[in-house]
């Protein structure tokens, strides 16, 4: 009769299956002890050391490994997604990208290791700032994905990864034809053919976007909410006949992802806005909604505590000379100057920047994340206004020597870079201590107006905060609080209000007004902003590609019967207009 072998690794697999990790992380260690060869010990043993409570001893067992292996072992592929898992658990991506290096320049003729040395170069990137953001390292990662000939086996993943990162560098004309090519050879790739039709959509590029995603779902009978989501928002009129039926199927079935509930019922509101029947739309935008909140909640007491002290930091700092802020670094600043505009979404940063971008001083740079991304880097993975109370003279020289180089990096010959990331609102009181003598400027329209196009607008990331419409409605008064505040302790004038409405009813004499505020004189072309053929990666890539029209006013007005909490806004936080010296407070902060 045979004899049954023995596993010694049962113990391991049964304290990792009762997700007793830290347990299961000293039986494989001390089974490693007498069979250090075992390398699915090592993974089993790796895993549990990095849910358990010493990740840092797991990566050095992964890069040990790592070190071994050659790509067609059968332990390369769980040893790396294993590594990758490591670098986002412990943030510590540069010694995954260390021991990249070291395989690449070891054995150059295995290209595996090329572009998994890319895409660690690239995610790290992505970490740091979502959104674009200078990042010379990205340079590293192209050339090593250029220089791959069409007959290399890794040859198409490293093309759909340098397209990737053409589309984050929001370089379309380079990313495009890749992904052209790539779609055309790989016709049953669904992923990657909603790529090109999503990454159409951002560029503005409405036919090849309806186009692709008409294909897509002709193409693919269970291509989900997707492609039909781009068409809703950019042309309805061109919905398939049984869009509504597949679309419906998809919100209402709970089983179905959160993300994929969200983009139906936004796309089925879209549909019944288009048709008139907006009492149907604006349910189908709650239920999207809901989708996200139960999958995406928020901490909105957290939120609104954090504005709070933003604004006490704001007001503690009335008293400090910001002045000689500029003098703090030692080296000579040689460099495009900052313009910021801030305010909620869709309160009209866009149009405010696209007239600065036609003036031949100002590069506009759109949504960019390297203040957020050196911030972090020099200060800390804080709170905003953990951060802002830790700076200091010296870290404070090193971020603006920083955010320069960085702004020279998008346009060295340029006098100002303009930076009109919404959100920076928060981070007014940090960019008032690092840049005291950069121009601001503060968008914002009526708040019924905002606060119903971000309910309706549907965000690559939706916005948490208006998930819910009383969350919503007091995130707009904890933001108006808080500018209010802003405008009452700008002690340099260096805060412009812009109203939307104004700019929209007399755009020549409000936009010479605000670029006199930045330093500029007028130029006409400001005003043809829409014929420089640049585009616009926000969710309003449709309406700045236009001469400025007065379309949007007034929309939110068809929804009013249905807008519960928000109705208050307006009452709450409208405040008479005040007079003042300073430019900046001509007008206070209201509806």
């Amino acid at each position: 009769m045979t004899q049954v072998k023995a596993d010694i690794a049962q113990d391991l697999k049964l304290a990792m299956s009762a997700a007793e990790f830290d347990k299961a992380a000293k039986i494989g260690a001390r089974i490693l002890r007498l069979h250090p060869k075992r390398t699915d010990i090592q993974v089993m043993t790796a895993v549990s050391e990095m849910q358990g409570k010493n990740p840092l001893q797991a990566g050095k067992r992964l890069r040990r490994i790592f070190r071994t292996l050659l790509p067609n072992d059968r332990f390369f592929g769980p040893i790396s997604q294993n590594l990758l898992q490591y670098a986002y658990i412990t943030n510590d991506f540069s010694s995954v990208e260390s021991v990249l290096e070291e395989r690449h320049r070891a054995a150059p003729q295995h290209s595996v290791f090329a572009l998994m040395l890319a895409d660690v170069i690239f995610r790290y990137q992505c970490k740091l700032s979502p959104g674009r953001s200078y990042a010379p390292k990205l340079a590293q990662a192209i050339e090593l994905l250029e220089n791959t000939a069409p007959s290399d086996p890794c040859y198409r993943d490293m093309q759909t990864l340098l397209a990737r990162i053409y589309l984050y560098q929001e370089e379309h004309e380079k990313a495009f034809p890749l992904l052209e090519s790539i779609t055309q050879k790989q016709p049953q790739n669904r992923a990657l053919r909603e790529l090109l039709a999503s990454s159409y959509a951002i560029a503005g590029e409405v036919e090849k976007a309806v186009s692709a995603s008409l294909a897509i779902i002709h193409d693919f009978p269970d291509a989900g909410a997707q492609p039909f989501i781009i068409i809703s928002f950019m042309r309805p009129q061109s919905m398939p006949e049984n869009a509504r039926e597949v679309l419906t199927e998809i919100a209402i079935n709970p089983q179905n992802d959160a993300g994929q509930v969200y983009k139906a019922s936004f796309a089925l509101a879209r549909m019944d806005e288009a048709d008139g029947n907006m009492k149907s739309a604006f349910d189908w935008y709650q239920t999207g909604h809901d989708a996200n909140r139960r999958a995406r909640p928020i901490d909105m007491v957290a939120e609104f505590h954090e504005m709070k002290r933003i604004a006490e930091l704001a007001r503690d700092n009335v008293t400090v000379d910001l002045g000689d802020v500029k003098d703090v670094s030692a080296e000579k600043e040689d460099g495009p100057m900052p313009i910021f505009i801030v305010g909620m979404p869709r309160s009209g940063t866009t149009l405010c920047e696209r007239i600065l971008g036609a003036h031949p001083d100002v590069y506009a740079a759109g949504e960019i994340g390297d203040l957020a991304r050196i911030l972090t880097e020099v200060v800390g993975r804080y709170s905003i206004a953990e951060q802002v109370s830790r700076l200091t003279k010296k870290n404070i020289a090193e971020i603006r020597k920083r955010y320069i180089v960085a702004m020279k990096a998008y346009a060295s010959d340029a006098r100002f870079v303009a930076n009109k990331t919404p959100a920076n609102f928060l981070r007014l009181e940090a960019i008032r201590r690092i840049f005291p003598e950069a121009p601001i400027i503060h968008t914002h329209r009526h708040p019924l107006a905002t606060c119903l196009s971000i309910y309706t607008t549907p965000f690559a990331v939706p916005m948490r905060f208006a998930d819910d419409l009383g969350d919503l409605a007091d995130y707009y008064r904890g933001y108006s609080t808080l500018m209010n505040v802003f405008f009452e302790t700008d002690q340099h004038g260096m805060l412009y209000d812009l109203r939307y409405e104004d700019l929209v009813a007399n755009p020549e004499a409000v936009a010479k007004d605000y670029l006199a505020h930045c330093g500029l004189d007028w130029h006409e072309q400001c005003l043809e902003f829409y014929r420089d053929g640049k585009t616009s990666t926000t969710a309003s890539m449709i309406q700045v590609r236009r001469p400025i029209n007065k379309d949007s006013l007034g929309k939110w007005q068809r929804f009013e019967p249905f807008i519960g909490p928000l109705a208050d806004l307006v009452a709450d936080i409208a405040v008479p207009d005040k007079k003042a010296d300073k430019k900046s407070t001509r007008k206070t902060f209201a509806a």
